[in-house]
């Protein structure tokens, strides 16, 4: 009798249990249809943690890891899952592996997801999903190799005050600080005779774009504004820059050919028309998923700079400089492997694209002439000293933070002795390239020392600068 109230007992319990999951699991299916997967996801786990073993709590588990950026490894459970003819599995290990980057695995998995569902309205929007993964996989086997010298994170609305060129390609900058107005979109490039400007304006359709125009100088009167024929993107075209060689334009777009937000693409002008050519889009690792934009070479100082928000926080951009690299190199994915390769495509690493010592060590030095070369023409008159994009100061009292004020007077005192320093490592290697191989011997450890010395100043320079524009705004806007 004892024996019999047991088993009695262990059946109630066991049917109560089985209730209790059978509620979860109606209550966690109708959430999860209803597409509120934060509410789902404590449930799933629940289940899932009870019986590893279910292809249903697998899946709503796994998918629920997807939809909230969980960062749970979900392939195992996903592919168990689908392994049990759940077909929607396919399509998050599809996502999953496109959150990874992972394009190639994510287009096998929505091949595979095309090819099993039913449902045609999900097939055509997976569709659409394969395809970019299959644009983007190609995009990160066709990157190109890249030399990148060094990066630096700013405000979005002072991202420009990095581009240090020099005077002999021109000059970018906003459309409203160029023309004294506040209510102008875009940005602007002056050629470097000052003859031509390229820039970017609202259009006049009934959703204005941002669209590209020129306007050149006929003796000393500017000519009419000019749409820029032949760049058909379909979105917003902003960020123009013009190469010293007059016909190759680099400007940004949303539009069509973007694989998100802004893309840099390049075109060419027919000098007898007039008339720009197709444009491409320039590729990994300079575009992303990100907005990637304003590309501006000097080409006789060999670099390069672009901007980024791509892994970045709200209101900041990175902006790199790179050395360009005139044979276009690719990457060879069967050679170095597809993570190597998708590391390339993401810039993961700067120091990881310095493999030749010489052109780093040339890129550096030219990025610290063009540097002082500009500070020293802005110095012609009492300063100029950029804050943003509206406000250029050209004496101590137009400070109105005292901190900046003082960190000012430092960074100018750190210039004067990193150009002094500067000219001596010149005079020093004019010397070196004169003496004989004994007093080369003696000299070398002391140029590379003093270059080491000049490349950290610059730096430091740099951060004290950035410093002094971040307390000023701080005081000036409450930033």
């Amino acid at each position: 009798m004892f024996m019999k109230k047991i088993f009695t007992l262990a059946i109630f319990c066991l049917l109560v249990v089985s209730g209790a999951v059978a509620q979860t699991r109606d209550a966690l299916k109708r959430t999860f249809d209803e597409g509120r997967f934060d509410e789902a996801k404590p449930m799933a786990e629940k289940l899932y943690s009870r019986n590893p073993k279910n292809s249903e709590y697998n899946y709503w588990y796994a998918a629920c890891c997807v939809e909230t950026g969980d960062t749970v490894d979900v392939v195992e459970m996903l592919e168990f899952a689908a392994s049990r003819n759940i077909v929607n599995a396919y399509r998050y290990l599809g996502d999953w592996y496109y959150g990874k980057q992972y394009y190639n695995a994510a287009a096998q998995r929505y091949s595979e997801f095309i090819d099993k569902t039913k449902d045609d309205e999900q097939r055509d929007a997976v569709q659409q999903k394969l395809n970019i993964c299959d644009r983007l996989d190609r995009m990160v086997c066709n990157s190109e190799i890249v030399c990148f010298i060094d990066s630096f994170v700013v405000d979005k609305d002072a991202f420009l005050s990095v581009y240090t060129m020099g005077t002999d390609v021109g000059r970018i900058a906003t459309c409203a600080e160029y023309f004294n107005d506040d209510e102008l979109k875009g940005h602007i490039n002056e050629t470097e005779r000052g003859m031509d400007i390229f820039f970017s304006d609202e259009n006049d359709d009934d959703e204005p774009l941002l669209k590209l125009f020129r306007r050149s100088k006929v003796g000393e009167e500017w000519g009419k504004v000019q749409s820029l024929q032949g760049i058909e993107t379909y979105g917003n075209d902003d960020y123009p820059f013009l190469l010293a060689d007059g016909v190759t334009l680099y400007f940004a777009s949303d539009g069509q050919g973007s694989i998100g937000g802004y893309d840099i693409f390049v075109s060419r002008m027919d000098t007898e028309s007039g008339r720009f050519y197709r444009p491409d889009n320039v590729g990994m690792p300079f575009n992303s998923t990100a907005n990637d934009y304003m590309m501006a070479i000097n080409e006789v100082a060999n670099l390069g700079w672009f901007a980024t928000d791509r892994n970045q926080p709200d209101g900041k951009v990175c902006v790199y400089v790179f050395v360009p690299n005139a044979d276009k190199d690719r990457v060879n994915v069967d050679a170095i492997g597809y993570d190597n390769a998708l590391a390339i495509a993401n810039l993961s690493s700067i120091a990881g694209t310095q493999v030749d010592e010489e052109v780093v060590r040339n890129a550096r030095r030219q990025m610290t002439m063009l540097f002082y070369a500009q500070e020293a023409s802005r110095n012609s008159s009492d300063f100029q000293f950029i804050i943003d994009d509206l406000n250029t100061y050209k004496s101590l009292s137009d400070f109105r933070s005292n901190a900046a004020r003082e960190l000012f007077k430092e960074w100018q005192a750190g210039v004067e002795k990193h150009e002094n320093d500067i000219r001596v490592l010149e005079d020093s290697r004019d010397e070196y390239t004169a003496a004989s191989a004994a007093e080369k011997a003696k000299m070398r450890d002391a140029i590379l020392k003093l270059e080491a010395q000049i490349e950290n100043d610059a730096r430091v320079l740099k951060l004290k600068e950035y410093e002094v524009r971040r307390l000023e705004l701080e005081e000036k806007y409450g930033k």
